[in-house]
């Protein structure tokens, strides 16, 4: 089966591994995607859905590039979420103290390049094959309980999201295309000021699977491991402005384990100094810069010191 070849593939990585890749850029959608040391092909993929058989070939040719993005990972057999029928979605189960988190690495393959780079036309039934020097992913933190249920089971802030379009209103379920950035906005506010870079240039706090996630663009083990640290305490913050967190984790509990990072403010969280001074200095590492080329493209540049 080609979904257990894949994981066999990349159970194999060797954490001393390094990756194949150059700089991690932001497109003009706000889409992220990292530059490959070499171009690789993908080849024609169905319109109606990537198989897993055919991902296999593509599934060799990208882990010994990003073999550290994939470390500790498997491939879900049912995507999350499942609109995005053209991605493999790669998961990785991390411990925090009071919770777990998800990370989830979703990269997509469907062609979005120019001509030239097509190497064999598509058809109503299969997109072109390509070649390309990139990869366009999602990398997310998505917290979970201790003993999640299924992969990927979010602790959710929300149930469901209301758009309004046509003087009437609808409420989804599921959130194909929808525009949550109203949501995300509404998590950001929940925290004081410590992103080094705005908002609408580009999140670190995202809503997704009805909860609060965050944003890791560079998801080595090592940057992982600093997430959930800083990510934690943060999304009590932001979850105790949306849901009782006794339904989580009893305060008692939870001061407990973050004595020095939370305190209670008119029955909400709120982050201490301390906390607040940890989280400068960890989201101070990143900066978008861009050079000419990059302002012709739309792009910029997400710089990680």
């Amino acid at each position: 089966m080609a979904l257990n070849q894949i994981n066999n593939y990349i159970r194999l990585i060797d954490a001393q591994n390094v990756n194949k890749t150059g700089n991690i850029y932001i497109n003009i959608l706000k889409n992220e995607f990292i530059m490959l040391n070499e171009e690789i092909s993908i080849p024609k993929i169905q319109v109606s859905k990537l198989s897993y058989t055919e991902a296999l070939p593509i599934a060799q040719t990208i882990i010994p590039l990003i073999p550290l993005f994939l470390f500790g990972h498997t491939l879900l057999e049912e995507r999350q979420p499942a609109h995005e029928l053209h991605s493999l979605h790669f998961i990785r189960l991390l411990e925090g103290r009071c919770i777990n988190f998800y990370h989830v690495l979703r990269v997509d393959f469907k062609f979005g390049g120019d001509s030239s780079a097509i190497l064999e036309p598509g058809n109503n039934d299969y997109y072109p094959s390509y070649r390309t020097n990139r990869l366009y992913y999602k990398s997310r933190l998505v917290p979970t309980f201790k003993d999640p249920s299924t992969p990927i089971t979010p602790i959710k802030l929300i149930q469901s999201i209301t758009t309004e379009s046509d003087q009437y209103f609808h409420t989804y379920a599921m959130f194909d295309d929808i525009d949550t950035s109203n949501i995300t906005n509404e998590f950001i506010k929940t925290l004081p000021d410590i992103f080094s870079i705005p908002s609408n240039l580009y999140s670190f706090i995202v809503m997704d699977y009805y909860t609060a996630c965050m944003n890791i663009p560079n998801p080595i083990p090592l940057e992982l491991d600093r997430a959930v640290i800083i990510f934690e305490p943060l999304f009590f913050i932001i979850a105790s402005h949306f849901i009782p967190i006794d339904s989580i984790i009893s305060l008692h509990e939870l001061e407990a384990h973050f004595p020095e990072l939370i305190a209670i403010k008119d029955q909400k969280l709120v982050p201490t100094p301390n906390l607040i001074q940890m989280a400068k200095e960890y989201f101070n590492r990143y900066s978008l810069t861009r050079d000419e080329q990059c302002m012709l493209k739309g792009w910029w540049q997400l710089v990680i010191a």
